[in-house]
């Protein structure tokens, strides 16, 4: 679970739980919830879908009942939240975007030093990208030609492989 800010910067990275846990459990697992003391002031909140609960620190999108529409400033308000999710929706693409290495999770954990190394990675990517978040993704970095099967694992070596060096080297040329 990521909580991304207006400039697409993420602010929290919440890893390690298996992906068929609810997203409101998380949140009400996490350091931020459990601490918000720590992390918010008295009018500082954050904007959440229909998956989360309602609570003093998090304002989520309105639900409809089962044979009820939206009242007008419901839906108005909805409208509005729609356009803050796009923008943490842009925040993620940019993330994989960059690092093209966290599209399908298609790494085998066999073991926990194997998920360590995972969420290790995956704590990088998210510091590297807000250290970029200013910076154009360079042009040569984009594929326009080569698609990535849902099924197909990323081969180091073969051309994916290549474009992962690009990346790198351009990485370490920004330092």
């Amino acid at each position: 679970m990521f909580i991304g800010d207006d400039s697409a910067k993420i602010t929290w990275a919440e890893m390690g739980w298996p992906g068929s846990v609810h997203d409101n459990r998380v949140w009400l697992n996490s350091d931020v919830y459990l601490s918000k003391e720590k992390y918010f002031n008295n009018k500082e909140y954050l904007l959440g879908d229909l998956a989360f609960s309602a609570s003093s620190v998090l304002v989520p999108a309105s639900k409809k009942g089962s044979n009820s529409n939206l009242r007008d400033d419901q839906g108005y308000f909805d409208t509005k939240l729609a356009k803050v999710w796009i923008k943490s929706e842009h925040c993620l693409g940019l993330l994989k975007a960059r690092f093209l290495h966290l599209q399908g999770h298609h790494w085998v954990i066999k073991s926990k030093w194997d998920l360590d190394v995972i969420l290790q990675v995956m704590m990088c990517a998210c510091i590297l990208h807000d250290l970029l978040i200013n910076h154009p993704i360079p042009e040569d970095w984009v594929d326009k030609t080569t698609e990535v099967e849902d099924g197909e694992a990323f081969d180091h070596h073969g051309e994916m492989g290549n474009r992962h060096d690009q990346h790198l080297t351009y990485l370490m040329d920004t330092q």
